[in-house]
């Protein structure tokens, strides 16, 4: 590898106090925007955390997830992986990815996500029902954040409800970056829940996402069946995990920064849509990113990237950017043209944005004028974060009303 970092930081890097962002970022974004890291494989790579950088690294088709089956390719973990599968959304470019795309592009629309908002403001108002009749304090990450999206993804894509712990279960292990003998028993425990679920939906087709995979399968022949399957998995698997630790860490940070949640409490019609943007941009979900490999030499911020490493951006990263956002440590729901890169840019930009801001409005607008006394039961300091994982999740949230 070419660069005159020594000795490569390991990476992940850990959480940051208070649920931020790992404190090593804002060094190198300011020194070193392209950086060497080594993997929990003992693999090396590059990650990127500026946000010029970040958006570059997105839009090079250079930089390739299909990649990552090569002999040889750097991997984030020893052994068999999600890097390795030739049917997963995440792991294709180019034609084959934009088919996938394309066949879940309506499920996920704005259009369609306005469509879903009064389903999904009955079920937000239930669950709080629900919360206000609960001894205090009340976790709330477990009784409102872990619930909602899971419950929103399970009737999208058509999974019985009763099913939702199973699934919250093998998704939590799924999204870990460490040994992967338990990842990899699980993944063949949902595909073959997905399998049977493919069945039932074949046997009695319904109004759901699920039942018009099966039909491209089997009437427009534009899937095969190990893409259905693991198309039916992944909107199961990331159609809600990054929004649960999304709401989790936006009740977090809003509540921490009191006169922020005073204001979205005084003016939820007018602050909910760029508070969501803010929390995007403050406390996105993941701080890790996906893994990809340069099929060429390729010159990236001064760094010469050579074929065959890996190069990995990291969009939260790019959030705390000064020379995009005007103080950028400031939590501030009241921040205009907030072109975070919490969705990703370019071709794999997340399908999902739509629904997933949606739900989030609907989160924290009920929240905010429902619960306007809602309040930590505990010190900030206090709140446990668990690195580890794909996304950044908390133990537990404890609040009072």
């Amino acid at each position: 590898m070419s660069s005159s970092a020594q000795d490569p930081t390991a990476f992940p890097f850990p959480p940051g106090p208070l649920g931020e962002p790992p404190t090593e970022l804002s060094g190198l974004r300011s020194a070193c925007p392209v950086s060497r890291v080594t993997l929990p494989s003992g693999d090396e790579a590059w990650v990127v955390s500026g946000y010029d950088e970040v958006v570059t690294a997105l839009t090079d088709r250079r930089l390739s997830r299909a990649a990552l089956r090569a002999p040889g390719a750097p991997r984030m973990v020893k052994g068999p992986d999600f890097g390795d599968n030739p049917y997963s959304i995440f792991n294709l470019d180019g034609a084959d990815h934009a088919r996938l795309r394309r066949l879940i592009a309506g499920a996920f629309a704005p259009r369609r996500a306005e469509e879903l908002r009064a389903r999904v403001q009955e079920i937000t108002d239930e669950l709080i029902d629900r919360v206000a009749t609960l001894p205090q304090p009340v976790d709330i990450y477990h009784e409102f954040c872990t619930v909602l999206p899971i419950w929103v993804v399970c009737e999208i894509v058509g999974a019985p409800l009763a099913d939702r712990d199973r699934i919250k279960t093998w998704t939590e292990t799924l999204m870990s970056v460490g040994p992967n003998e338990q990842r990899l028993a699980t993944r063949e425990a949902m595909t073959a829940y997905v399998r049977e679920l493919v069945a039932a939906r074949r046997a009695e087709p319904r109004d759901d996402l699920l039942s018009a995979l099966v039909q491209a399968r089997d009437a427009d022949d534009r899937l095969s069946e190990a893409e259905l399957t693991w198309l039916g998995a992944e909107l199961l698997l990331a159609g809600h995990d990054t929004t649960v630790n999304t709401i989790g860490r936006g009740i977090f940070q809003l509540l921490r920064h009191r006169d922020q949640w005073e204001l979205l409490t005084a003016r939820p019609d007018e602050l909910t849509e760029p508070a969501v943007e803010e929390v995007f941009r403050y406390a996105p979900p993941s701080d890790v990113g996906l893994l990809r490999v340069a099929l060429e030499d390729v010159e990236l911020a001064g760094t010469s990237i050579g074929k065959g490493e890996g190069v990995i951006p990291l969009m939260h990263a790019s959030s705390r950017d000064e020379r995009q956002f005007a103080q950028p440590e400031r939590f501030d729901i009241t921040r205009a043209d907030n072109r975070h890169l919490v969705f990703g840019y370019g071709p794999h930009h997340c399908p999902g944005a739509g629904v997933a801001r949606m739900e989030l409005q609907v989160a924290f607008g009920t929240l905010a004028r429902r619960l306007p006394g809602l309040r930590l039961a505990v010190d900030p300091a206090e709140v446990r974060w668990i690195g580890g994982h794909i996304t950044l999740r908390t133990e537990g949230l404890l609040v009072t009303f």
